[in-house]
C-alpha cells in the first residue's frame, strides 16, 4: 500500500525500488528467498535476523512494487519472486559477490568481532556468577538477557564469510554453554 501511495506523491516505481534496495534488510531478504525453496514469512526473518514488523513492511512493499507475489495456503503466506524479482536478486547477489572485501581484512574483522564477545562474555561470567554460592530468579534472568545479545551476534557472525571463523564460533557456543551450566549449577546447589 505504501509504495501505491508513494507513487502517487510524485516518486516513480523505479526510485522506490532503488531506495529499497540501498538498504541492508531489504537485499538479504530478496536474496533470501531468491535461495530458499519454499520461503516464507517467518523463514525469512529468522535467516536475516530482523523483527517480524520490519520483515513485513518490507515484504509488503516488494509485494505492491511487483517484486515478489504471495499466496496463503492456510496459515502459511507463501512467497515467490516474480521475474522482476528474480532479475533484481540476481543483480543484486553479483553486485555483493562484486563487493566482497579482501578476505584478510574479512577475517581480520571476524576475529576483532569474536575477540569482543568472548571477552564480554567473560565480563559477565565474573559480574554475575564467579564466587556465587546461589542465584536468585531475578538474577538468572538477568544472565540469560545479557548473554542473548552475544548469542544475536553469533549468529550475525555465523552468515559471514572469511577467516578461521569456525574456530572462534566453536570458541563461543562453548562459552556460553559454560556460562549457562554454572549458572544452572549454582542455582541448583
Amino acid at each position: 500500500m505504501r509504495a501505491k501511495s508513494s507513487m502517487k506523491s510524485g516518486i516513480d516505481r523505479a526510485e522506490m525500488i532503488r531506495r529499497l534496495f540501498l538498504q541492508e534488510k531489504p537485499v538479504e531478504i530478496l536474496i533470501s528467498i531468491s535461495r530458499m525453496e519454499t520461503p516464507y514469512a517467518s523463514r525469512i526473518l529468522r535467516e536475516v535476523d530482523t523483527t517480524f514488523a520490519h520483515a513485513v513492511k518490507i515484504l509488503s512493499t516488494m509485494e505492491d512494487l511487483g517484486i515478489i507475489e504471495s499466496e496463503r495456503s492456510g496459515r502459511i503466506k507463501a512467497l515467490k519472486l516474480t521475474p522482476h524479482g528474480e532479475v533484481l536478486a540476481e543483480s543484486l547477489n553479483n553486485f555483493l559477490e562484486a563487493c566482497k572485501v579482501d578476505p584478510d581484512a574479512e577475517a581480520e574483522k571476524i576475529r576483532g568481532i569474536a575477540e569482543r564477545i568472548l571477552s564480554r562474555l567473560d565480563q559477565i561470567y565474573r559480574e554475575e556468577i564467579e564466587g556465587k554460592k546461589r542465584l536468585k530468579h531475578r538474577d538468572m534472568v538477568r544472565i540469560s538477557r545479557r548473554i542473548a545479545p552475544y548469542e544475536r551476534e553469533l549468529k550475525r557472525l555465523e552468515r559471514m564469510s572469511g577467516g578461521d571463523k569456525e574456530t572462534y564460533i566453536l570458541e563461543i557456543k562453548e562459552k556460553i554453554a559454560w556460562i549457562k551450566r554454572e549458572k544452572e549449577q549454582i542455582t541448583s546447589s
